[in-house]
């Protein structure tokens, strides 16, 4: 574009407070979406608990925790998946591929 800033290289500089710093773990993530945005919340689940104590076959009920919920502006999900599988093999290649636990 004529008459417009030069082209110059970039650097971002991320600060994080002592406080995000730290994190939360989560072993659980729900994701719903608006027509502008995705949330993903992501939870922590507790133990289960039947609804009837006395009734072996009742519904189990498992409580989730949310321990943050992350908005995202829909034309950034599909960075965040690049970013995602592009750290998925960098993880690869340096430990060993990826396995879900095994049932106990």
């Amino acid at each position: 574009m004529e008459g417009g800033p030069p082209d110059r290289d970039r650097t971002f500089e991320f600060d994080i407070s002592a406080e995000v710093r730290k994190g939360v773990y989560a072993n659980t993530l729900t994701i719903w979406f608006s027509p502008y945005e995705f949330a993903f919340d992501w939870g922590v689940a507790e133990r289960a608990e039947p609804e009837d104590l006395d009734d072996p076959a009742s519904l189990l009920r498992i409580p989730i925790l949310i321990v943050a919920r992350v908005r995202l502006p829909t034309g950034l999900v599909f960075d965040v998946l690049r970013a995602l599988n592009q750290s998925m093999t960098d993880y690869e290649a340096i430990f060993g591929e990826i396995r879900r636990p095994e049932a106990l």
